[in-house]
């Protein structure tokens, strides 16, 4: 049973939420983007404190990198998550590829001139294992979480995914994080059709419809830990739309003015129904982003990149 619960704990975030999820995708150091979102569904009253009651917001990744504004961004964010708490709410983050880039001292061609210095002297050592905002990282930003019947990751699912593998790796890219994992990040953080940061099965390309077997495999996944859909960011999208007959929802608008000033969308889940919160107009995507895996692990070291 304690084994059970320990499971619980590190992959369900709210087996049962009282009230409605909202889900928001990629932010990219865009505070102001956020706060639009967030007020137009009811999540923060006009001085900016949590008024969602017992809501759950789960952000899903990529809320640093590119945008200008991202120590705003992320002390929001953490405040956002105190004041929920108290009033019976939760606001939950998600590990995207770009917290794992920052991780990795591989951020520093994405990251906005102004956020070189932003979380301090030395952002490289911070967000690196065993860090301080790696720390915080490991503490408040899950790779995995399941809302009720909603399973929320940055970009995918592993296929043939259980409690228990999730929960894994949750544990593991939270020790790496800390600094306790000498073998470094889990292998799914890395890239691969089966990572959950990194993959673009459910949501490339924009809008389309993935594969017939692709569908049928989630659909199996889904069962298998007693969900209805899985919700993703990651790959920018004109709307938030739904696919594989209601299966995956995908989040990422490019709502961040330093990736496609796209429309500021969040997905409402409530009582099995979901619905499209809309706002604004969608623009064309920026050219870099839809970036792999390959292409950013091969940029230098972070401290090396910030001599250039």
């Amino acid at each position: 049973m304690l084994a059970l619960l320990t499971t619980l704990a590190l992959v369900l975030v709210a087996p049962a939420p009282p009230g409605r999820v909202v889900a928001l995708g990629d932010l990219h150091g865009d505070a102001a983007a956020a706060v639009t979102a967030l007020t137009a569904a009811g999540l923060i009253d006009a001085d900016l404190h949590w008024s969602g009651g017992d809501a759950t917001l789960v952000q899903l990744g990529d809320v640093l990198d590119r945008g200008g504004e991202e120590f705003a961004l992320w002390g929001l964010l953490e405040r956002l998550r105190l004041e929920a708490r108290s009033a019976g709410g939760r606001v939950v983050t998600l590990l995207g590829n770009h917290e794992v880039l920052n991780a990795l001292g591989k951020a520093a061609t994405y990251v906005h001139p102004a956020g070189h210095a932003q979380f301090g002297d030395d952002r490289c050592a911070a967000f690196r294992p065993g860090g301080a905002l790696a720390a915080r990282l490991a503490d408040d930003f899950p790779v995995v979480a399941v809302v009720g019947d909603s399973v929320f990751a940055h970009a995918s699912l592993p296929r043939g995914a259980t409690l228990g593998s999730l929960a894994r790796l949750n544990a593991e890219t939270r020790a790496w994080l800390l600094g306790e994992r000498p073998a470094g990040p889990p292998p799914l953080l890395l890239g691969g059709r089966d990572s959950p940061v990194w993959d673009r099965t459910f949501s490339a390309p924009g809008g389309e419809e993935p594969a017939a077997s692709d569908c049928e495999a989630l659909r199996d996944t889904l069962r298998g830990l007693g969900a209805s859909r899985l919700v993703v960011g990651h790959t920018p999208q004109t709307r938030v739309n739904g696919a594989c007959g209601g299966a995956v929802w995908r989040c990422d608008t490019g709502c961040s003015r330093w990736v496609m000033c796209g429309p500021v969308e969040a997905l409402e889940i409530q009582g099995g129904a979901v619905r499209v919160l809309r706002r604004g107009t969608a623009r064309e995507a920026a050219r870099d982003a839809l970036l792999t895996a390959e292409d950013a692990l091969a940029e230098p070291e972070c401290g090396e990149a910030f001599l250039n």
